[in-house]
């Protein structure tokens, strides 16, 4: 999928997914990205419970189907690779956006 002067394709993801969309359904995709640069602050922020999210991925992703006639909403996760029994040994490299896509 590319934005841009060039013609955008109408095949978003793959036969089913796309046939669902086009019929009203929606379809979930998860998009993970890993160790962005953004990743402390948002831990920090989201702890602090904040309405500010420093997400630029999330963001500049759905108003790109926006801009194709496509609703996205969506929801951000911490992974950490590695499981630790302490809670308070959470130290996460990756950032899991799930998006739930439907079409206008």
């Amino acid at each position: 999928f590319k934005l841009g002067d060039e013609k955008i394709s109408s095949v978003i993801f793959d036969d089913l997914d796309d046939s669902s969309l086009s019929n009203g359904d929606s379809v979930n995709c998860l998009i993970s990205i890993y160790e962005p640069a953004t990743l402390q602050a948002s831990l920090q922020i989201t702890g602090e419970q904040s309405r500010f999210m420093p997400d630029f991925v999330g963001t500049t992703l759905a108003a790109m189907w926006e801009s194709v006639g496509i609703v996205a909403s969506y929801e951000i996760y911490f992974v950490d690779s590695e499981y630790r029994p302490n809670p308070k040994d959470f130290f996460p490299n990756e950032q899991l956006l799930q998006y739930t896509l439907t079409k206008k």
